[in-house]
């Protein structure tokens, strides 16, 4: 397990005066909590388990339903807010050790729910963000023509993008440098964060949320599969720095090239954020299946293939139908659209995608007619090749989605690593 930290204190429940907990704790005064020694052990890979001791059967079952959270301070005088948490193990008739696994550790302040709007600022990390948003101007020539760095240069630009999403809130991405003099020389180290910027407040589920949306947006940007390394969230009134410990994902890195060019698209890149967060809930899953599908797996079956033929479906579906008035709900005629749709992007004609093979191949894999009846379907090698074309579909609808032309469309796909693939595959 990477990064195991043990923390060695106290821990309860806390009896704040809040709605929910009117009537529960009638004889329980704030600071007065019955308290629990125990470890609480994080784990940046896998779960991590609060361990308490000679904790009462009713603990879990008769308190902590009534509150979303469990505080805690460590011998060191850390403070942690403990979410989701729940009851691992606890042995018959053995009350000396009780396990539970928790979901997320605020460390900083206690906080009495997920949703309370305590914050007005939330700063994420993700490995690679800088590997699509950078400043690439920050160098500028002096009279001798050499290249070099100034403090003014640095400090006079503070943010690459900012676009407001929701009334009082804004995402914005952000230049950060980590300056490191020696006797000789100034080295800088050039960063960028994500930052949801709330001064009105916000909460830590309603963060949690937005860095899913951004996380899937950078995904679809790098064109492999980007999760959030650190989360740091400043408090409303006393902007004091709270981390949040979670169980973190791997990062997948990019290629030389990314698929939505930041440098010559930076213009519609706000547009684009505010187009993705107002249709989030309706994008999600259709993104979501074409992120899992950049994986490498090691084997290729039917599913990877019935999967994105769905997520065309449910695209075109969800964000064309009925567009020019008509009611398509034959598979072969979505794809038709779809296709007519991006038939001036250079990928999809490459491809060659032939709608009546994918909808026969969707269909037979399917089961939606028996297996001796006369098909296109296509199967093994064909059947691959396939579903890689219909990756490169579903891309240019998302593309698409966030309000990109088939020009624009056409700068991201060429020299990305969706073109690269056209390149390198045999397309039947």
């Amino acid at each position: 397990m990477k990064n195991s930290q043990p923390y060695h204190g106290e821990w309860w429940i806390p009896a704040e005066v809040h709605p929910d907990n009117y009537g529960i704790y009638p004889m329980v005064h704030k600071g007065m909590e019955a308290r629990y020694t125990g470890t609480l052990t994080y784990h940046d890979n896998e779960d991590t388990i609060l361990e308490l001791y000679h904790v009462p059967s009713h603990f879990h079952s008769k308190q902590f339903a009534h509150n979303p959270v469990i505080w805690g301070r460590d011998a060191n005088g850390h403070t942690f807010t403990l979410f989701n948490v729940w009851m691992r193990e606890q042995r018959l008739g053995d009350f000396s050790k009780t396990t539970f696994v928790v979901s997320m550790i605020l460390v900083g302040e206690h906080v009495i729910s997920m949703d309370d709007a305590h914050f007005s600022k939330c700063i994420v990390s993700f490995p690679y963000l800088r590997n699509w948003a950078f400043r690439s101007k920050l160098r500028r020539r002096d009279e001798s023509d050499n290249y070099h760095y100034t403090l003014t240069d640095i400090y006079k630009e503070g943010y690459l993008t900012e676009q407001s999403v929701d009334k009082g809130i804004e995402w914005k991405l952000r230049d950060w440098y980590t300056l490191n003099f020696t006797r000789y020389e100034l080295n800088i180290t050039q960063d960028t964060k994500f930052m949801i910027d709330a001064p009105e407040g916000i909460s830590v589920r309603e963060c949690l949320g937005q860095i899913g949306e951004f996380s899937q947006f950078l995904s679809i940007a790098l064109y492999c599969e980007q999760n959030p390394s650190e989360v740091v969230f400043y408090t409303k009134d006393t902007n004091n720095k709270l981390e949040l410990l979670f169980k973190k994902g791997e990062s997948v890195a990019p290629a030389a090239v990314s698929l939505i060019k930041f440098d010559q698209l930076q213009s519609k890149i706000p547009s684009m954020l505010r187009t993705w967060h107002d249709n989030f809930d309706k994008v999600s899953p259709i993104s979501g299946y074409l992120i899992d599908s950049l994986g490498k797996n090691s084997s290729f079956d039917v599913p990877d293939f019935l999967i994105i033929a769905q997520a065309l479906d449910g695209y075109h579906k969800r964000f064309m139908n009925k567009k020019d008035g008509r009611d398509v709900r034959q598979y072969k005629e979505q794809m038709d659209a779809l296709l007519k749709a991006f038939e001036e992007v250079d990928v999809i004609r490459n491809c060659k995608i032939d709608p009546a093979v994918l909808t026969d191949s969707r269909n037979k894999y399917s089961h939606l007619y028996p297996d001796d009846e006369e098909s296109k379907a296509v199967k093994g090698g064909r059947l691959y090749r396939l579903t890689e074309k219909c990756k490169i579909l579903l891309t240019c609808c998302l593309l698409n989605m966030m309000g990109l032309t088939s020009e624009e469309i056409n700068i991201c796909c060429n020299q990305s690593p969706i073109d690269a693939m056209v390149n390198s595959l045999s397309f039947d």
